[in-house]
């Protein structure tokens, strides 16, 4: 058997070395060419279908139904006609919920936000909630108050028996209310005169909000003309209606505007800005970002995209202290205003440099699949040797068997 061997490989040592000095080949290009196709896939530009197609959007929420975006339902401005506000099935329907006649009281939606059951939070009126759900039912919650205030923004603590808004008051301050059942607590008294956007649930019983600050503590800075810095507070509410929400914890950023604020579902809280970007971890400490970022949005898997501002060619990818840079095919053509993501897609919503409001969509499962450039060599690769192994092992059984 053992000469049957040493003359089958005398013969056949020629084309095994020819064999290997091909996959060597095919490696090193496979390596350069990776390198050239590292980009990103599934970016692409226009609204298609979308009745939202060529209209500067102002709020949408995509609603996932089984993996697949069910509906959409959006808020849009059109000059010379108001607000908008209508959804969008996956089959193209098209139900218009609300278009202006006389007064317009789109101009008075302050926030657009999606809640557990695919439902959809809104105000447009002082001490009131209107409920969206997928069927398009409208549900009008009057808020169990004695006080009168507007809601700038509303969040749930997985229903609406924790949630917490955002307040105008009366009397022009800005302050935070917990609600439960739409039955209000008194104001938070101590605000530091900071003007509130945002809020945003961190933990069991605390969380974050985000508003700008006018300052004037620098020696160079003009009274007159006051810095706006961003402001983050840490907010602690116990579940008393009773009792107001307390202020635990303030932070002044950095001159800049905040555009998004949200939970990444880890007891993590993201903020990005114009001018950085911060994490609230679950102990309210705060972590400061070198991630400047026109808009912002965190994905199911709890990674959250920075997406840049018009022109920038990359991508910056956040998830648990490291992030990552992704090449883009091609640079951003948008100024972009509002990001949403659902069902694996990444919406971004903008203005071009011609003035006309555009979509560019980034499907993010796109990576490593066949149609992404580097998952295309990844199984070329694989296929055209398993083919070339499995020949090459059939002949040597071959004419092993032939001698």
């Amino acid at each position: 058997m053992a000469s049957r061997w040493r003359k089958l490989l005398e013969e056949e040592s020629e084309h095994q070395w020819l064999a290997i000095g091909l996959f060597f080949i095919f490696a090193i290009i496979g390596g350069i060419v990776i390198e050239g196709t590292s980009t990103l896939a599934g970016v692409d530009l226009g609204a298609g279908e979308a009745e939202h197609d060529g209209m500067r959007v102002l709020d949408i929420v995509y609603f996932d139904n089984e993996g697949s975006v069910a509906s959409q339902l959006t808020h849009v401005y059109e000059p010379g006609q108001g607000h908008s506000l209508y959804s969008q099935d996956s089959a193209g329907t098209v139900n218009l919920i609300y278009h202006p006649s006389g007064y317009d009281k789109g101009d008075e939606i302050r926030f657009m936000n999606e809640m557990s059951g695919d439902r959809v939070i809104l105000s447009v009126a002082s001490t009131q909630l209107v409920e969206i759900n997928l069927n398009d039912q409208l549900i009008y919650f009057n808020i169990n108050t004695t006080d009168e205030f507007w809601i700038d923004d509303y969040q749930e603590n997985g229903g609406p028996d924790s949630a917490m808004m955002v307040t105008q008051e009366d009397d022009g301050t800005s302050t935070i209310r917990a609600l439960s059942n739409f039955v209000a607590s008194p104001p938070m008294v101590n605000s530091n005169s900071v003007n509130w956007n945002n809020i945003v649930h961190l933990t069991e019983d605390k969380w974050v909000a985000t508003g700008t600050i006018s300052s004037t503590q620098s020696s160079e800075e003009n009274p007159a003309s006051p810095i706006v810095r961003t402001a983050i507070g840490i907010i602690e509410w116990q579940g008393n209606l009773s009792t107001s929400p307390v202020l635990i914890s303030f932070t002044t950023g950095e001159e800049g505007q905040i555009h998004s604020t949200f939970s990444t579902g880890n007891s993590q809280v993201i903020i990005a800005t114009n001018t950085g970007a911060y994490q609230i971890e679950a102990d309210g400490s705060t972590n400061n970002l070198d991630l400047i970022s026109q808009s912002a949005v965190t994905d199911s898997n709890g990674n959250t995209w920075f997406i840049g501002q018009k022109g920038t060619t990359s991508i910056a990818k956040f998830n648990d202290g490291i992030f990552e840079y992704q090449e883009l095919a091609k640079p951003i053509p948008l100024s972009i205003e509002v990001s949403e993501y659902e069902g694996g897609i990444i919406f971004m919503h903008g203005m071009d440099d011609n003035g006309a409001y555009e979509i560019m969509t980034l499907d993010i499962t796109a990576q490593d699949s066949i149609e992404d450039g580097r998952g295309f060599l990844n199984f070329a690769f694989l296929t055209t040797f398993t083919i070339v192994f499995v020949v090459m092992g059939w002949t040597v059984l071959d004419r092993y068997r032939s001698y």
